[in-house]
């Protein structure tokens, strides 16, 4: 995707996010904001309020090509009712207009940038300006194509993509620093002030206040540090590292930070997968259904162990598994699947005693077919059907017997259906 040129309250200048996307098969989609300067000469409070805070921090402005700006216009629009679209729809042609009447132009590396303002509210962030775009690349999968042109007679479009769950947090990548040690043993001893202070998301005075350490090192080697937590992580380099990349021809530094954003997208899509299969629970209709997704979580928790038996990468899922949000969810998912369970069961029950009372009435009627002449006789006599002929008069009475069998049957079919809704209703209740 294209560059974003974004100005936070405050600053002077505008910062470029390049946003990296992929999706994955299964439907959960990943954004990741690239800052393009990222942060030199910074101190731990700066770097606490500027990146690891950066999300708390309100956007004054936000520039983007006119593509992007049509496309995430449309979206917003588009999840709009029609009556209050049409109604609205002079103010939002008016804004448009005076947007794109009003180029800017912003130089990025080589190019110069012809951006238009998105931010129109006295209120946005980081956060707003992510979920944006994941409603977009949803919307653009699944019509096909980047909607760009707003229409405005369509009907309202329900946004399903974020509407559940989803997840951010900021990666602190740290390439060279004050100080800084030749191994990543020395530098987290040297550097716990900083540590802490990034992992707990408030700037600590004094590293050495920690009995116990804020967050698990991941890295085994002792190159470089690589701290992971569901709210934030960190890659604190050693100098080793600069005087491996410098001596290298086809490695970067940023090859290390892909290999760390893959993993927190790793991690992030396991605390998905358990909070969406909560939710594919409810649509669950039958205990075949519930056992049908405990399958499939299980064959879900033996890919995880097959593709990574050994190794760093296998503890680390094992430290995210053990992570405070992902257990609680996972416990509350254990508990919903025997209480779904045994709710369907008790409700399959039911039913299945209800139809077979259902069956034993139908062939208790029709196994009493044949009413005796001494009950048909009367009726058809009233009827002035009564014959002179015996054959004729016990074919009147066999007619009269099936009337009566189809009348018993309608009355039984009437209940079970009145039965069935009153389960229904009580198991909404």
């Amino acid at each position: 995707m294209r560059p974003i040129a974004i100005k936070f309250e405050g600053d002077q200048d505008y910062e470029f996010l390049t946003p990296y996307i992929r999706v994955y098969i299964g439907g959960v989609i990943s954004i990741a904001l690239s800052s393009m300067q990222g942060f030199l000469e910074a101190s731990t409070s700066e770097i606490i309020h500027n990146e690891v805070n950066k999300s708390r921090r309100n956007v004054a402005s936000l520039l983007c090509e006119k593509e992007l700006h049509q496309a995430c216009t449309e979206s917003q629009l588009s999840q709009i009712s029609r009556t209050e679209r049409l109604k609205q729809r002079k103010s939002f042609e008016s804004i448009i207009k005076s947007v794109f009447d009003n180029p800017e132009s912003i130089d990025f590396l080589e190019e110069n940038l012809e951006v238009f303002e998105l931010v129109h509210t006295d209120q946005f962030t980081i956060t707003d300006l992510a979920r944006n775009l994941l409603s977009v690349v949803a919307r653009t999968i699944k019509l096909g194509k980047v909607q760009t042109k707003i229409n405005w007679y369509s009907s309202r479009y329900e946004d399903e993509s974020i509407g559940h769950h989803w997840r951010g947090k900021p990666l602190i990548y740290v390439q060279s620093h004050s100080n800084q040690r030749s191994s990543a043993s020395q530098n987290l001893a040297h550097h716990s002030q900083l540590i802490n202070s990034v992992m707990t998301r408030n700037r600590i005075p004094n590293g050495s206040d920690f009995s116990n350490p804020v967050a698990k090192d991941m890295r085994q080697p002792d190159d470089y540090n690589h701290f992971y937590s569901e709210s934030v992580s960190l890659l604190l380099a050693s100098a080793q590292v600069e005087k491996f990349i410098q001596a290298q021809t086809h490695y970067t530094f940023q090859n290390l930070t892909s290999d760390i954003q893959v993993l927190n997208e790793a991690a992030d899509y396991i605390i998905i997968y358990y909070s969406y299969a909560g939710f594919n629970l409810k649509k669950c209709k039958t205990a075949i259904h519930v056992a049908q997704l405990e399958l499939d979580i299980l064959e879900f928790e033996e890919s995880l162990l097959q593709a990574h038996k050994y190794g760093e990468i296998a503890k680390y899922i094992e430290e995210v598994q053990i992570g405070g949000q992902l257990s609680t969810t996972y416990r509350q998912l254990q508990k919903k699947i025997d209480t779904v369970r045994k709710s369907l069961e008790l409700q399959e029950k039911i039913i299945s005693e209800s139809n077979t009372r259902r069956l034993t009435i139908i062939f208790g009627i029709i196994a009493s077919a044949t009413l005796p002449p001494e009950l048909t006789q009367p009726l058809l006599k009233s009827l002035g059907l009564i014959s002179s002929d015996e054959s004729l008069n016990k074919i009147y009475s066999i007619a009269a017997s099936f009337a009566a069998v189809v009348f018993a049957l309608t009355l039984a079919h009437i209940a079970f259906k009145i039965g069935v809704k009153k389960i229904k209703i009580l198991k909404r209740s």
